[in-house]
């Protein structure tokens, strides 16, 4: 009898072992990962003077038509005045800062997509500079 019991509590205890639920590994690395790659923005400097620069690169090296530079400075303008209002936490609270840029970011290229269409907006975002070069590229504005 206490054969048959031991062998009933070993069945039982490996089936509830075998049923539990594993749950899926979290990947902690990835917003670690986001501070650690962490570029410190360029100073803006004036809305107006930059976003109009940005635009006139974004016209000649993607081929848009003159016509889409208004809306394109006026949508850039916009993500510019509120960059701006975030940047002072890019040396203070970088986590806090890429939190609010990302957000920011995502409807800027929202808006963007639409203006100039998709084909054009992935070759946009082939043309995003490298960490290294950021200070010196205008279009760092858009992604850092």
């Amino acid at each position: 009898m206490k054969k048959i019991l031991v062998i009933l509590l070993f069945i039982a205890s490996y089936s509830i072992s075998q049923a539990q639920i594993k749950m899926p590994k979290i990947d902690t690395s990835t917003a670690a990962s986001a501070l650690n790659d962490f570029v410190k923005p360029p100073n803006i400097g004036d809305i107006g003077k930059t976003s109009t620069g940005i635009t006139d690169m974004l016209i000649s090296k993607l081929g848009l038509p003159a016509s889409q530079k208004t809306d394109l400075t006026s949508t850039i303008s916009g993500f510019l005045g509120q960059k701006k209002g975030i940047l002072g936490q890019a040396s203070s609270d970088p986590a806090s800062y890429l939190s609010k840029f990302s957000l920011l970011q995502q409807g800027l290229f929202s808006k963007l997509k639409g203006i100039m269409g998709a084909s054009a907006f992935t070759k946009m975002l082939g043309l995003k500079p490298s960490s290294k070069n950021a200070a010196g590229d205008i279009l760092s504005h858009l992604f850092f």
